[in-house]
C-alpha cells in the first residue's frame, strides 16, 4: 500500500508528536539543581536528571523482569517433573 509519499505515516506523527513532547520537558525544566549521591555532589539540569532517572528506573526494571522470567522457566520443568 503505496501512499505516494504525500503523507506522512503513523509512525512518523507518533515519533514527531514525541520529539515535540520531550523539546517541551527540557525547556520547561531547564533549571540547575544540585545532586547529591552520597559524598558525591554536581549540578545538572532538571530535565537532565529526571531523564537520566527514568532511564535508570527503565533499565532496573528490565534487568529485575529478566531475573524474574529467568527463574519462572527454571521453576516450571520442576514442577512438571515432579506432576508425573
Amino acid at each position: 500500500m503505496d501512499n505516494g509519499g504525500n503523507s506522512m505515516s503513523f509512525k512518523n506523527i507518533i515519533i514527531t508528536i514525541g520529539i515535540l513532547l520531550v523539546a517541551v520537558f527540557v525547556v520547561q525544566n531547564a533549571q540547575v539543581v544540585e545532586v547529591r549521591i552520597f559524598l558525591w555532589k554536581t549540578e545538572a539540569s532538571r530535565a537532565l536528571v529526571l531523564l537520566c532517572t527514568l532511564a535508570a528506573g527503565f533499565f532496573i526494571g528490565l534487568f529485575l523482569g529478566y531475573r524474574i522470567r529467568k527463574k519462572n522457566k527454571k521453576v516450571k520443568p520442576e514442577i512438571q517433573a515432579s506432576n508425573s
